[in-house]
């Protein structure tokens, strides 16, 4: 088996051979080491790239994300960020660069909750208490 590298964003090439297959992942990097079964599909050959838009320039993110998928032979897409509202941006980048294609690629979005480490659907808009606690616990500021 072989298997893929690099795995950030802003390093893969668009044009890898693991990027042309028919489904990728696009993870944050939290996401893909907190959740068991994405690391589970990246060990069994699943093309999985991270990326994390707070500490990685958000627009070379964008741009890069939007030129993988005007390179890929990927009829899919699965994104997955943690719940807190600064990871939301990924979703946000690949729904762009979908759209301004117009490549017919469908798109599933999932959040990871901190908590369960499980994913469920991400709703886009949709800000819940946890979110915000997650986030004010990940940045220092729980006493507010």
């Amino acid at each position: 088996m072989s298997f893929q590298w690099p795995v950030k964003i802003l390093l893969v090439h668009p044009k890898a051979p693991f990027l042309m297959g028919e489904r990728i992942i696009i993870s944050a990097d939290c996401a893909a080491l907190l959740n068991e079964e994405l690391g589970r599909r990246f060990k069994n050959g699943d093309s999985v790239i991270i990326g994390c838009p707070l500490l990685e320039d958000p627009y070379r993110m964008a741009d890069k994300i939007a030129l993988i998928m005007k390179e890929t032979k990927a009829m899919e897409v699965e994104v997955y960020t943690m719940e807190v509202p600064c990871c939301h941006a990924i979703h946000m980048m690949v729904l762009k660069a979908t759209k301004e294609l117009g490549k017919d690629i469908k798109s599933r979005h999932y959040i990871v909750r901190v908590a369960s480490r499980r994913a469920e659907p991400y709703r886009p808009g949709m800000i819940d208490e946890s979110m915000i606690k997650a986030e004010r616990e990940a940045h220092g500021h729980s006493h507010h």
